[in-house]
């Protein structure tokens, strides 16, 4: 009897110890309350958008932007480096991110693709040129390179213009291009370069190339953040709802102050 009762002892203690364990176990298992992080691409090569500092850190509007969307929806960021937009997008389709910051703007051929989050700027696109480059319009560059990749807003508009030229006059697109597009334009490698006039002013601020923006406006866009048409619907809401609470409080007109000296979330 005593043996019996011992061995009962021992399978009740037993008991109890396994459903303690298994309590752990399932809240590990639950994660609490901690959301996914939230997967972000960017390409430090353009200044103020996206660069890294002296010390090698991601900085820039884009980043001091995601990373407080992270801090209000609380999600942490995941950073992942790309060197040109077409890699950008190219993790977006792959599943490797989540989303886009690199100054994305809003299509009609983007939209069919992807998702955008809240608007959250304004830009007005300019052709950079070298400075010994007397451009007026695109008639000035037939002929000559410009790099424009085939998902940036202005690349319909630049088909469309070269299909009535002949061969000898229609500007050569390049589609892509990887490093700094200003130390690109001084070596001649193309001659023209669609940019903002924010991101131009605070790059020559500190590096004074030999290059210019020049003409009028080609574009203005409407820049956005693109999530794949499968996201997670609750993600894109966080997004977007930190967006509207930076856009209202004015941590959006801030942010784009410090990093671009002009408001980017006025339209006009």
């Amino acid at each position: 009897m005593k043996f019996g009762k011992k061995l009962l002892s021992c399978i009740l203690v037993g008991a109890v110890v396994m459903g303690s364990l298994v309590g752990c176990g399932n809240k590990e298992a639950s994660g609490g309350d901690e959301k996914a992080p939230i997967k972000v691409a960017t390409a430090p090569i353009f200044p103020p958008c996206s660069y890294k500092d002296d010390e090698g850190n991601l900085a820039g509007f884009e980043h001091d932007v995601f990373e407080e969307i992270g801090k209000r929806c609380g999600r942490k960021i995941e950073w992942i480096e790309g060197d040109s937009q077409d890699a950008l997008f190219g993790a977006v389709d792959s599943g490797k991110a989540d989303t886009i910051a690199f100054q994305i703007s809003i299509t009609d051929e983007r939209k069919e693709t992807y998702d955008f989050s809240e608007v959250y700027g304004y830009n007005k696109i300019f052709f950079a040129v070298r400075d010994d480059f007397d451009y007026k319009d695109l008639d000035d560059l037939q002929g000559k390179k410009a790099n424009v990749p085939p998902v940036h807003s202005f690349y319909p508009t630049l088909e469309k213009y070269n299909e009535s030229l002949p061969e000898d006059k229609k500007i050569i697109i390049i589609p892509s291009d990887s490093g700094s597009m200003y130390e690109a334009l001084e070596q001649g490698r193309y001659d023209a370069c669609p940019i903002t006039e924010a991101a131009f002013k605070e790059a020559m601020s500190k590096k004074p190339y030999k290059v210019k923006i020049a003409g009028e406006p080609i574009v203005l866009e409407e820049n956005a953040y693109p999530f794949s048409k499968d996201a997670d619907p609750e993600l894109v809401k966080d997004v977007n709802d930190a967006i509207k609470s930076m856009l209202e409080d004015g941590t959006m007109k801030k942010l784009s102050e410090q990093h671009y000296k002009i408001d980017v979330t006025a339209k006009n």
